[in-house]
């Protein structure tokens, strides 16, 4: 039979195949937004390091995650730079402080309540990072224009991408506006002198960079002598893994310790001659991506999420494709008395299924770009439509209205010649 049945049986009865085709796309746009979700959290855990210059990273054996890293002797790093491997090795400060939205000049002159909406003087963790102003540990281009700026322990650049709580000028985002502008970051007063954007992760909704001076005066808990990071760049990035042998020998640290899998079940503290652990770019992303993806309830949530879309989407399509088979019982009766087998009646069925979840698909595909856009402009989160999420919700589509269709194929097999007289 040429007719192409499956096709036919779709546009028989256009209100049902409707409610199918919305059935299909609400579940694939549930399952393009939990995966956009889940891999934006996967990206916001890296985006700090993926700024950073460095092939090998120095950390304390006790680092827990981005914004609670522990720290180290900073005499560790002056050691892994006398490598003759090592182009450069640069200290690296990063942790929380408190940052207090500056508060106007016509707020301060006047004696009326505080707006209890308005953010001015109210104190939030921001990620604070320290560099060198005139060697810093970025790759980008644009921040290190800018680090320059940090000649003096009271200047600061504050990410764009902080939320509107931070206190800009503006009341939304930070702009040219701020550059000027004195509020206090930590115990001491300090000055915005720039802007750069990069984005704060899932661990606060601010970031600021300043001098390793300046991020003392924010987090006087710590000493310039004890560093969050050293970040290593070697002469050639494909000898990581032997420059990196090399470093666990000159530190005296044991191979089987030589790991932060390995510190579980360890007190750092106990270790001998073990006060830093050294890893690849590639052990750090890892590291990052594990904690915010697995360990968290975030990651977990939104892949539920996906299963919950498929769940919902098996249902629907389900509930479509046996009313309509139900519906032509007969029809598929009379099939079957001409001669047609159970295998070909499958096949329509399957093929019907496929054409529903292609169907569905296409406009939930342009709709969740859409509101890939929407969620990263208010939120900041970093939403990316790939060919990878598009085909694999594509494929998570097809199999879940063919795993209708196959559930749907009891009724099918149901049809008896017999019924019709």
């Amino acid at each position: 039979m040429n007719t192409p049945l499956a096709w036919k049986n779709i546009t028989h009865n256009k209100a049902r195949t409707a409610i199918g085709v919305a059935g299909v796309g609400f579940a694939v746009i549930l399952i393009f937004m939990q995966i956009g979700f889940k891999g934006a959290i996967k990206k916001t855990a890296t985006q700090i390091y993926d700024a950073l210059e460095f092939d090998l990273m120095l950390r304390s054996p006790a680092y827990l995650h981005l914004t609670e890293p522990r720290y180290f002797p900073r005499s560790r790093v002056y050691q892994a730079a006398s490598l003759q491997e090592v182009e450069h090795a640069r200290p690296f400060y990063l942790g929380l402080s408190e940052w207090q939205a500056p508060i106007s000049h016509e707020i301060q002159a006047t004696d009326k309540p505080a707006d209890p909406d308005d953010p001015a003087g109210q104190w939030r963790s921001i990620i604070t990072m320290g560099t060198e102003p005139y060697n810093p540990a970025f790759k980008r281009d644009d921040i290190c224009k800018l680090t320059p700026k940090l000649s003096d322990p009271r200047f600061v650049l504050v990410d764009s991408e902080s939320k509107p709580e931070y206190g800009p000028v503006s009341g939304t985002e930070f702009t040219a506006a701020d550059i000027g502008v004195e509020t206090s970051l930590g115990p001491e007063r300090v000055s915005i002198v720039g802007l750069f954007r990069l984005g704060t992760g899932m661990a606060s909704n601010g970031a600021c960079l300043t001098s390793p001076e300046g991020y003392v005066r924010a987090c006087p808990w710590q000493t310039l002598d004890e560093v969050n990071f050293g970040l290593l760049k070697l002469r050639n990035p494909n000898s990581a893994a032997s420059v990196k042998r090399k470093l666990q020998q000159m530190f005296g640290i044991p191979e089987q310790v030589s790991n932060a899998e390995s510190f579980k079940n360890h007190d750092a503290a106990t270790l001998t001659n073990v006060d830093v652990e050294i890893l690849t770019r590639e052990e750090v992303n890892a590291h990052e991506e594990y904690r915010w993806v697995v360990d968290t309830p975030l990651g977990q949530i939104f892949q539920l999420g996906v299963y919950v879309a498929l769940f919902v989407g098996v249902a629907i399509v389900y509930q479509v494709l046996s009313s309509d088979i139900a519906n032509m019982m007969g029809e598929y009766a009379t099939l079957k008395a001409m001669g047609y087998s159970n295998k070909y009646l499958t096949r329509v069925v399957l093929e019907q299924s496929i054409l529903l979840a292609i169907v569905g698909y296409l406009p939930s595909l342009l709709v969740s770009t859409i509101l890939y856009e929407v969620v990263e402009a208010e939120s900041g989160m970093p939403m990316f439509m790939t060919w990878q999420i598009m085909l694999s919700v594509l494929l998570l589509a097809i199999g879940m209205c063919v795993a209708s269709g196959l559930g749907a194929l009891r009724k099918l097999y149901q049809a008896d010649p017999a019924d019709l007289f």
